[in-house]
């Protein structure tokens, strides 16, 4: 680890010590994110379904009142909010990738949902699957051989759908193939579901009124990560991160190169990340913690490397190519103090100006693990 002033970093605002973490618990919703971050352990991902679909495209938590439900910027059809206010939902997740080919697309969407009973997820995934009536009208039932109970269908054979209820759990699924096949469609969904159905075999859901009660900051790892300059900040923007802990695999789903980082993380032990206005990494050592830094920032295809913060001579920066609709930063900064990793980002300003705030945000973020870790 090549020597900090931390004396002489520039840190702007931001705070460049530990802070103590004080989740938002204002409102039920709040309350039921806290199980909806267990859930992301248990969430399989489209590349495990099909390695083409790597490309993320969204990680969500899913609420009954939230904006995942919505025609626009949402992930689920505006259809479905009513249908899981109406059973009560309690927690779900949702993630999307795709090959990000228009002319060849294949994408796959999962969602986790828990209610408070087998019968309220039996109704709501009947619901569900009754309400695309109305969004794809003329489907036909699919064949997912060995699991006879499900709700599988599509009305091209290019997209197909599927609801089913395991316990108080939903699973659902969309996925799209380059071309009209059901068998091909079928064989995908039916993957899907036989390795959701073992993940959930490992889930056991906390009861509501210990929710509050599973650990909210192990080992004080959440005073570890930047928070957000203003408290009062909305956790709305498909680029704020969703607060808390998550463990390897719950954190995969949130990587753009998750498909590719899943060998890495194990290899270098990584145990827990905490995620708030950045994302901090515990690997094993020091070498573990320069192996996975090594891996988040090794350039691709659109990625181009600059220069580090001012007078952190071991961090690594890159600038990527995104839209409007990209959900990870333009921008981002990786470093390493001791076993830690963090992942620093922000997008640029207009006129596709840098921002140098983001110089600050990584001298405060390297500035906080040096004292607290």
């Amino acid at each position: 680890m090549t020597p900090v002033d931390l004396a002489s970093l520039t840190v702007g605002p931001f705070p460049s010590a530990p802070v103590d973490y004080e989740p938002k618990l204002e409102t039920k919703s709040d309350v039921f994110a806290i199980e909806s971050r267990r859930l992301f352990s248990y969430l399989v991902a489209p590349y495990e379904v099909d390695s083409e679909m790597a490309a993320l495209d969204t990680t969500r938590i899913v609420s009954a009142s939230g904006s995942v439900f919505s025609d626009s910027l949402g992930v689920l059809p505006e259809q479905f909010g009513p249908i899981a206010e109406r059973n009560q939902l309690i927690a779900g997740v949702v993630t999307t990738r795709s090959n990000q080919k228009l002319r060849a697309m294949r994408n796959m969407s999962i969602v986790l949902l828990r209610f408070p009973s087998e019968q309220a997820a039996r109704s709501a995934a009947t619901e569900f699957d009754r309400a695309m009536d109305e969004l794809t009208p003329n489907r036909h039932a699919l064949d997912i051989t060995g699991h006879e109970d499900v709700l599988a269908s599509t009305a091209n054979d290019q997209k197909g759908y599927l609801f089913t209820a395991r316990g108080p759990m939903v699973i659902m699924s969309m996925t799209t193939v380059p071309q009209p096949d059901a068998a091909v469609l079928a064989t995908q969904l039916r993957k899907m579901l036989e390795l959701q159905l073992e993940r959930l075999a490992r889930f056991v859901p906390t009861p509501v009124d210990q929710i509050l009660d599973l650990p909210a900051n192990p080992d004080g790892i959440m005073r570890l990560v930047l928070p957000p300059l203003s408290a009062g900040d909305k956790d709305d923007s498909q680029r704020v991160q969703p607060a808390g802990i998550y463990d390897a695999a719950a954190q995969l789903h949130f990587e753009p190169r998750g498909a590719d980082l899943k060998a890495v993380m194990a290899s270098a032990g990584v145990d827990v990340v905490a995620r708030n206005d950045a994302t901090v990494y515990r690997t094993r050592d020091l070498d573990s913690a320069f192996h996975l830094q090594h891996a988040l920032s090794a350039p691709r295809e659109g990625e181009q490397p600059f220069d580090s913060p001012p007078g952190i001579a071991d961090a690594q920066c890159l600038q990527r190519d995104t839209d409007a609709f990209d959900p990870y930063y333009e921008y981002i900064c990786v470093l390493v103090r001791d076993r830690y990793v963090a992942v620093v980002g922000a997008d640029g300003l207009p006129g596709g100006v840098f921002d140098r705030s983001l110089y600050q945000r990584a001298a405060a973020q390297y500035s906080i693990l040096a004292r607290g870790a």
